[in-house]
């Protein structure tokens, strides 16, 4: 209330000193009018002048005074304003014309006229310069607004389309603009939804972009395969449009399109076959209210498993890492995401069979899956001791704190690099899918692995590299041009493992069928139209030969091993081969041994007798690259 009065008595003494200077130039310019702007004002009038002034500022406050001209608040100036002012300025023209007969001050009748049309100009000025200020700041407001709002176009008109209709206009400060459907029911053209039209079919895609200045595409379209969106995304693109899907072939009830985000295509989902959806169901009674260890808990498959596994409904999650760094950051994602009180970060290193012993004591874990391993490539070509240290005695580390503490289930991430591998790194990862296959049996715990190929969006996999270099404006660096891998996706492998593991009875090696195998040059052709260049045109693709411990072709299962499929026929079983558990811990202890010396070429020596199939194809072989 202190502060209301204090602005009314503010905006008092603007107003008069307003007219007060209005009454002063009205009378200037009034003078000068009417006897010249170049030629002298009459010496009589001239020394009168100050008279003047302060005569018509009196009657001027007087007038405004009299007809209420200083109580009405200035944004909101009313037509009714405006005739008072209009009336004070006429009521100070009669009461000057009154006092100029009364004191002969004899000015000329034309100022009687002049001087009260100017000062009702220039106070006319001053009280609606706020409301005009108001008027054309909220003008220019919504020109920037009307600029930064983004005007998209929906692929779609069915039911996932007006459920994003529905969603978009709830959406606060939403600054997408719906502008038009396109949709290729010919039955739809022509109508309206929620006062969006349907504009027409995807043969008039690119004029509509053009023509409706449109910055965003979303498709809506739940089934819609992987070969539409990316020549959906290859069209945008070419016109400089954002593409977003809202809805996949998941979202298959009401509430699954009311909660689904609306995100932005990514390369990763551009795969050259459809993603596979796996059975989810058998999942829930897996996890939900157990206590789950990750080993390798930031990592993009590790990092993955804890976000499924909370949303599964575990009861406690142990983020296991050597890595502070993402460990800290995987902290702020969970505790952002409301996951606090049911989860652990815990830095550690799977060597460390004594910190091992303490977080098994302390949290005893019922589900353990281990993610945690060295995976490069041609790093682990240069530094061959430290996969066995890492992926071979860590990996028979966490299973032995497993047996001894009655683990319920311990599912090892593996790769289709440990069938018939010639790098050290997939030799390591199959020598422990061979030591959770003999420790099956050694307790209580139901050990399997989970072996797939590529992960795509996973650290140094080779989509954001080639991204890089297409960014970068080119070479696109394929190692062979016959060069082939399997690919799926983040989600996909972790659907993989946690499946697995609801399944998994003990024993078994779970792949995945993945389609057929993508050639690395296609994908490549691919990244780069989808940046909208030409392949060899715009961005060269040049081969750099197969780097150490790569070979053509990844194979998916070993001849020997038996494969079925599962009750999910997207998921086989690689049933447990052969192998002597005594013979097999022997050549553990020797492993041990020699990764302390420096006799490298023994060390490989072993590594071949307890994997047949390796055939190391770069002995001598060095550090660095993608791991395609």
């Amino acid at each position: 209330m202190i502060s209301l009065k204090r602005n009314k008595k503010i905006n008092l003494l603007v107003l008069v000193c307003w007219d007060i200077l209005s009454v002063y130039l009205a009378i200037i310019l009034g003078f000068k009018f009417r006897f010249g702007f170049v030629g002298a004002i009459p010496k009589r009038y001239d020394e009168d002048m100050i008279f003047y002034v302060l005569i018509m500022i009196l009657v001027a406050i007087m007038s405004n005074t009299l007809l209420r001209c200083y109580s009405a608040v200035w944004r909101y100036l009313s037509y009714k304003d405006l005739i008072r002012q209009l009336l004070s300025s006429l009521l100070s023209a009669v009461f000057v014309i009154l006092i100029d007969n009364f004191i002969g001050l004899e000015m000329p009748f034309e100022l009687f006229v002049m001087i009260p049309s100017l000062m009702f100009l220039f106070m006319l000025i001053g009280r609606s310069s706020p409301r005009a200020y108001v008027v054309i700041k909220s003008f220019y407001q919504k020109r920037l607004k009307s600029a930064a709002q983004v005007k998209t176009l929906i692929y779609g008109a069915g039911e996932a389309g007006n459920y994003l209709m529905t969603k978009l206009a709830q959406k606060q400060n939403n600054n997408t603009i719906p502008v038009g459907f396109i949709d290729d029911d010919k039955a739809l053209w022509g109508l309206k939804i929620g006062q969006v039209p349907v504009l027409g079919g995807e043969d008039i895609l690119e004029f509509v972009i053009k023509d409706l200045n449109v910055k965003e595409l979303i498709i809506a379209i739940p089934s819609a395969d992987v070969d539409f969106i990316k020549q959906i995304y290859m069209r945008c693109q070419k016109c400089g449009v954002i593409v977003k899907r809202y809805g996949t072939l998941a979202d298959v009830t009401v509430e699954d399109f009311r909660q689904a985000p609306i995100k932005q295509i990514n390369f990763e989902e551009l795969l050259r076959r459809d993603s596979v959806k796996l059975n989810m169901d058998i999942v829930n009674k897996f996890i939900k209210g157990k206590v789950v260890l990750v080993t390798g808990g930031v990592g993009s498959i590790g990092s993955e498993i804890c976000r499924q596994v909370l949303k599964f409904g575990a009861k406690k999650l142990l983020v296991f890492d050597i890595n502070e760094n993402g460990l800290f950051y995987m902290k702020n994602e969970l505790d952002e995401a409301g996951y606090q009180g049911r989860f652990e970060v815990l830095v550690g290193s799977i060597r460390d069979r004594n910190r091992l012993r303490e977080v098994f004591f302390e949290y005893e874990p019922s589900v353990v899956f281990h993610a945690a391993a060295h995976k490069h490539v041609p790093m682990m070509e240069g530094n061959p001791k430290e996969a066995i240290k890492n992926n071979v005695l860590g990996t028979i580390n966490v299973a032995n704190e497993a047996i001894f503490h009655d683990v319920e289930k311990f599912i090892l991430i593996s790769t289709d690099k440990a069938v018939n591998p010639t790098n050290i790194m997939g030799a390591s990862k199959r020598i422990a899918e061979i030591a959770i296959q003999i420790m099956n049996s050694a307790g209580n715990t139901d050990f399997a692995a989970v072996r797939f190929g590529n992960v795509l969006g996973s650290n140094g996999s080779v989509v954001p590299f080639f991204n890089k270099q297409i960014e970068s404006g080119g070479p696109v660096t394929v190692t062979h041009p016959e060069m082939k891998r399997y690919f799926m996706t983040i989600p996909e492998a972790v659907q993989l493992v946690l499946e697995a593991g609801a399944m998994a009875t003990g024993g078994e090696i779970f792949v995945l069928e993945m389609g057929e195998p993508v050639l690395i040059y296609d994908l490549a052709c691919d990244l780069i139209r989808l940046h909208g260049y030409e392949p060899n045109k715009d961005i060269e693709i040049k081969f750099t030969g197969l780097r150490p411990g790569e070979k053509l072709f990844e194979e998916i299962s070993l001849a020997d091993e038996d494969t079925t499929k599962t009750v999910n026929n997207k998921i086989y079983i690689c049933k447990p081969t052969e192998h002597n558990p005594q013979e097999f811990s022997r050549n553990i202890k020797r492993l041990e041994n020699v990764v302390k010396q420096p006799d490298i070429d023994k060390m490989f020596a072993i590594i071949k007798e307890m994997v047949v199939t390796f055939n190391h194809n770069n002995p001598n072989g060095n550090s660095g690259g993608q791991d395609a």
